[in-house]
């Protein structure tokens, strides 16, 4: 069961990355890194969240602080929606946003904690 949080969790953090919080065109912490870096990886589905993981040592000390608040911010959220994933999403293959979409596809059912969650996960600054 162990692997099985561990695969959701990386797959948690891509999905939610995948949103672009940090990584949207504009003035953000990682803009300058995403094109140093990544100018070449398609956006979506997480691509440039593994390609900035990737370069992490090499990121301007700016993205790197706000790849870790995002990072803690995610993880936070996985742990607080791990019951509600098990519950509701055992079956969903985990990629392309499987998961987060079962998650609001649930969204009435899900645990305060993991709405709660979700939520700031998708604010992140």
């Amino acid at each position: 069961m162990k692997g099985v949080r561990v695969v959701s969790l990386i797959c948690f953090v891509t999905l939610v990355m995948a949103s672009g919080t940090i990584f949207a065109q504009g003035e953000r912490p990682c803009t300058e890194d995403v094109a140093k870096f990544c100018s070449d990886v398609k956006q979506g589905q997480g691509r440039i969240a593994k390609c900035l993981d990737k370069y992490e040592t090499q990121l301007s000390s700016e993205c790197k602080a706000e790849f870790a608040e995002v990072k803690e911010v995610i993880k936070k959220a996985f742990k607080a929606c791990e019951d509600d994933i098990i519950m509701f999403c055992p079956w969903v293959q985990s990629g392309e946003g499987r998961i987060l979409s079962c998650l609001k596809k649930n969204k009435s059912h899900l645990s305060d904690e993991c709405k709660e969650n979700i939520s700031k996960a998708g604010q992140v600054k």
